[in-house]
């Protein structure tokens, strides 16, 4: 009689088992979108800056053309 007790405590602690693990990757999970967002915006926001930067250069070296 002592295994079924046995084979039921095993299998509480492989679903115990089975559901931290899944807790770990759904908190692995959030924490990789976090930082792939996060990437994400500074990327826009350096390419933005870059744009900016070379209208300003185009602009300067217009207004140099002109006043030569």
């Amino acid at each position: 009689m002592s295994k079924p007790k046995e084979r039921k405590s095993i299998n509480i602690e492989t679903v115990s088992n089975n559901s931290e693990y899944l807790k770990e990757l759904e908190d692995e999970n959030l924490k990789l979108r976090i930082e792939n967002a996060y990437l994400k915006e500074l990327r826009r926001l350096r390419l933005e800056e870059e744009t900016l930067l070379k209208k300003q250069r185009e602009s300067s070296t217009a207004s140099e053309e002109i006043s030569n």
